[in-house]
């Protein structure tokens, strides 16, 4: 067993202990979200523009909703909590591990966590193990799996309301997001900024990226690489 270790994040003058498992693919993950900051909108040329309405929505008494598919050992649901201390952030991830460690390094933070796999369909799923380390963890289709499926579609119902609206959805989900994607794909038009990490480079022939490619053509959306994602920004959402 890999050794539990604590590292000191500090971000927008918040201190935090991140729990992680000495010499394992968590470091990476916590490398690339907090020195790295590949999700910090700074990046994009819109920032300003998007932060701005985050502002006005505040001011108007509302939350942000951000949903992380994909959450690991929760350092990017923890990142999008500080970035955005008055988001409700939910944390979707499938595997037992990093699962607890998600729970333990978010705990205190507006952060729901649902052990499930996400889909465009209700249903259940069984975890596939690549060998890649823990940020490696797949969770495919399969009727007769031990893990739930979860939906967008129940997370917005699940999550919306008078004083939240729609802000982020993150999908590093390891080749599932052809899952995500292939239908009931409505809530893109509610998400101003979808992140994903596409898996075409992981799953060879298998056309895990085709379904989003096909789903963002079809809307007016900018389409940004910056590093391994692609953000999706909903060029009418920030009016």
């Amino acid at each position: 067993m890999n050794e539990l270790r604590e590292l000191e994040i500090k971000h927008g003058g918040v201190t935090r202990r991140l729990s992680y498992r000495h010499g394992t693919s968590d470091e990476g993950v916590i490398q690339q979200v907090f020195q790295q900051v590949d999700y910090d909108l700074r990046r994009l040329r819109r920032c300003d523009e998007i932060l701005a309405y985050v502002g006005s929505q505040h001011r108007r008494g509302l939350r942000p909703l951000i949903v992380d598919a994909g959450a690991n050992i929760g350092a990017s649901s923890l990142y999008f909590a500080l970035a955005f201390p008055t988001a409700i952030v939910v944390a979707i991830e499938p595997e037992d591990g990093n699962f607890a460690l998600l729970q333990k390094n978010v705990a205190g933070f507006n952060v729901r966590c649902i052990k499930a796999a996400l889909s465009s369909s209700p249903g259940s799923a069984r975890l596939v193990d690549p060998g890649i380390g823990h940020w490696g963890y797949r969770a495919d289709p399969d009727a007769g799996g031990n893990l739930t499926c979860v939906t967008m579609r129940e997370i917005f119902a699940a999550e919306r309301n008078d004083v939240t609206w729609p802000f982020i959805v993150k999908v590093d989900i390891e080749g599932g997001e052809a899952s995500v994607f292939d239908k009931d794909t409505a809530w893109v038009d509610e998400t101003p900024i979808i992140i994903v990490e596409l898996h075409d480079w992981l799953l060879p022939k298998a056309g895990t990226a085709r379904p989003f490619l096909q789903c963002v053509a079809a809307r007016d959306r900018d389409f940004v690489m910056v590093g391994e994602n692609i953000f999706s920004i909903g060029n009418r959402a920030f009016g």
